[in-house]
């Protein structure tokens, strides 16, 4: 049977060991010593997970955002333990496989001056890099949204409007097709935002990839 697209080489395994050995670390989940991310909190990550957030926009996601997983990802934007991006970009790189995007050049979601301010790293654009795929910056932000926590659906989708705009066009002509990345997607509002005006600008996003997903009634799964 093939290795799974989500297995760990021993190798690196071996690897991990060793280093940790001279660089102490935990993991992100559990605070288990030795990795950044253990093998049982990797598990956690169950395999892409595909729900569609609009026609023509499917997602696929590592996991959903609960448990360890959502600890992963606080410590990582919020805790600035970038160790765990190397992993979790491991991971995507085998949901884009399951997806079939497997060539498709991947454009993160930007983050806003104030997060960039705050971590000094784009979290979506740190996960593309780790994949191994090409990566396009064909996105910035043009507004100021309001935090999102605390909004509903509708109230989302009306705060990301105008929000995004595409690079010079000669940049936005690199890719004829291509798959939005993000870290965690709630409500999809914003992936929502950034397939629109790709669109308006000629670029095709085929989908998006993210680490986690908290999917809601109105955001139905994929057919299989």
């Amino acid at each position: 049977m093939p290795d799974s697209p989500f297995s760990r080489s021993p190798w690196s395994d071996a690897f991990a060991d060793a280093l940790s050995l001279l660089l102490p670390v935990w993991c992100a989940g559990c605070d288990r010593p030795g990795r950044a991310l253990c093998p049982a909190c990797i598990s956690g990550f169950d395999g892409p997970q595909p729900r569609l957030l609009a026609p023509g926009l499917p997602l696929w996601s590592l996991g959903r955002h609960t448990g360890s997983n959502a600890r992963v990802i606080r410590a990582l934007k919020e805790e600035g333990r970038t160790g765990v991006a190397r992993p979790l970009g491991h991971l995507l790189a085998g949901a884009l496989d399951a997806a079939g995007w497997r060539d498709a050049p991947l454009v993160p979601v930007p983050a806003s001056r104030a997060a960039l301010r705050r971590r000094g790293y784009a979290v979506p654009e740190l996960l593309a890099h780790h994949t191994g795929r090409s990566v396009l910056r064909l996105l910035r932000v043009s507004g100021r949204p309001a935090d999102q926590r605390d909004l509903g659906r509708r109230e989302r989708e009306r705060n990301v409007v105008g929000t995004l705009a595409v690079r010079p066009p000669r940049h936005a002509r690199a890719s004829a097709a291509v798959v939005l990345v993000d870290d965690v997607a709630t409500t999809g509002a914003t992936l929502r935002e950034a397939h629109r005006v790709l669109a308006a600008a000629g670029v095709v996003a085929c989908g998006a990839v993210s680490a986690t997903d908290t999917p809601r009634r109105y955001s139905p799964a994929l057919p299989e």
